[in-house]
């Protein structure tokens, strides 16, 4: 289902259009592409029913000191294993949806932006700690070119001080969770169990607001950047006991939120020779808050279905996770023989202090003793931190063939828990804006690291770590693409 709020870029467009137009002063432009995919795993040959963007489209309108941009994606996604079947509407779901619409005034001492809006803050390529504007679509994670951001209603100033230093201020009205995928075979990233929207504690006046002061020095940039807002990953945040009216049978509800993060960070660039040097570190401060819980009613659904009633609440448990960590990225870009461009990142990230109430929860025939600072997860950063807590990355790229071939290969090394992911691709273009591509990726699980545990199960699974580690998962994939 589209909602009819969703046209209205394209509503605005056409009332500019037709209010403003002058031929000597309008300026219209647009530019997009167009995916095929077909994504087969390696063990069995089955087909993989991931979503992908079928269409993105990007239109502009510049007018005197006023210009509007949008960008718009068609995402299409397969039902069943008919990948001969591309347009049946019982085998294709389509998703229609406008991930940019903003409006750009430039007054004479800088630039005002508001509206839906794709932020980039940092100095890194990917895996940026600072980077924290926009929550990830974990479907897109993977995907070669920029469809991983969803983006964000916000208002934006530019101020231009002088020639060689940059202020940036933002404010965003409300708050957007990363998208990951919930129980979906399809994907290698998965929760650890289904998350209800009744389990999240309300969030009130979720504003989010930062910014950014850069100075442009003769050897590269050097910027500064502070941000406050709220963890785009949930945190566990208390958990509830009830019984029945009999005193006999007990349910606990788990209660998760979206914790008050503060960032502080910096980045920079410089160049050495032929050696060009990025580097982003954050520092951050969470905290889960202090609202109560003892007054939420239970609203899930029990094995009982409707013959037992669950309102008596035997317990209450807050785990009051507070933390302190940073996360730092450095990229070297280096040129090496044969015309190889090499990139390479070191990505980390470290707990400073961590804090947590331990919480004993004894309920009849069972009781276990959980520590809040076990159960503590980064909310906002990079989104390599979902994949690793430490991390070396090489990219590899070769152009053959009057640069009609490419040939890149990447490797992402787990530090810590020997994780590993490799891609390996080649892309030919076939002519003007039409390339065709094959990929083939093996990820090497990890998941050694977060051993099940069966008592915690008998309870709620989602106590556990939020996340799986890397699970064993390979596919091979064709792509054609075309651009206009």
């Amino acid at each position: 289902m589209i909602k009819y709020s969703k046209y209205f870029p394209l509503f605005f467009l056409g009332f500019i259009y037709s209010h403003i137009y002058d031929g000597s002063k309008l300026n219209f432009y647009y530019s997009g592409y167009t995916n095929v995919y077909a994504i087969n795993r390696i063990s069995n040959q089955s087909l993989i029913k991931t979503p992908f963007k079928l269409l993105s489209f990007d239109m502009g309108l510049d007018y005197q000191n006023f210009s509007f941009n949008t960008k718009m994606g068609l995402e299409h996604k397969l039902k069943t294993d008919q990948w001969w079947n591309l347009s049946g509407v019982n085998n294709v779901d389509y998703r229609l949806d406008f991930r940019e619409y903003y409006l750009t005034y430039f007054p004479s001492f800088g630039e005002i932006s508001i509206g839906k809006k794709i932020h980039a803050w940092g100095a890194v390529d990917a895996s940026s700690p600072l980077d924290v504007l926009n929550p990830i679509d974990y479907y897109y994670l993977f995907t070669d070119t920029d469809e991983t951001k969803i983006g964000r209603e916000s208002i934006t100033l530019d101020l231009f001080p002088s020639d060689d230093m940059k202020i940036h201020l933002l404010v965003m009205p409300n708050h957007i969770a990363n998208n990951i995928p919930q129980n979906d075979p399809d994907f290698p990233i998965t929760l650890p169990a289904t998350v209800e929207d009744y389990q999240f504690l309300d969030m009130k006046k979720p504003i989010e607001y930062g910014g950014y002061i850069q100075f442009s020095l003769p050897e590269g940039d050097l910027t500064g950047y502070y941000f406050s807002g709220y963890d785009r990953t949930f945190n566990l945040y208390g958990a509830n006991v009830f019984m029945d009216d009999w005193d006999v049978n007990s349910i606990t509800d788990t209660i998760f939120s979206y914790r008050k993060t503060e960032m502080i960070g910096l980045s920079m660039v410089g160049f050495e020779g032929d050696l060009t040097i990025r580097g982003d570190i954050a520092y951050f401060t969470t905290d889960a808050g202090n609202e109560s819980i003892e007054s939420r009613p239970y609203s899930g659904q029990n094995q009982f279905g409707e013959l037992l009633d669950f309102n008596t609440l035997t317990a209450t448990n807050y785990f009051d996770i507070s933390a302190k960590y940073y996360q730092y990225c450095l990229q070297l870009e280096y040129g090496l023989p044969l015309e190889i461009d090499l990139t390479t990142q070191l990505f980390g990230y470290e707990k400073i202090q961590v804090n947590g109430e331990e919480v004993d929860i004894d309920i009849p025939n069972f009781e276990i003793s959980l520590d809040g600072k076990d159960l503590f997860y980064p909310g906002m950063g990079s989104s390599m931190a979902t994949l690793a807590e430490q991390a070396l990355i090489f990219n590899f790229t070769k152009n053959i063939l009057d640069n009609s071939v490419e040939i890149q290969s990447t490797h992402l090394l787990d530090l810590k828990n020997q994780g590993q992911l490799h891609q390996f691709q080649i892309s030919y273009n076939i002519m003007d804006n039409l390339d065709l591509s094959f990929l083939l990726y093996k990820g090497i699980g990890n998941k050694n690291k977060y051993p099940d545990n069966p008592q915690t199960e008998e309870i709620n699974e989602s106590l556990l770590y939020p996340f799986n580690a890397m699970e064993e998962f390979s596919h091979i994939r064709a792509q054609l693409q075309y651009f206009f």
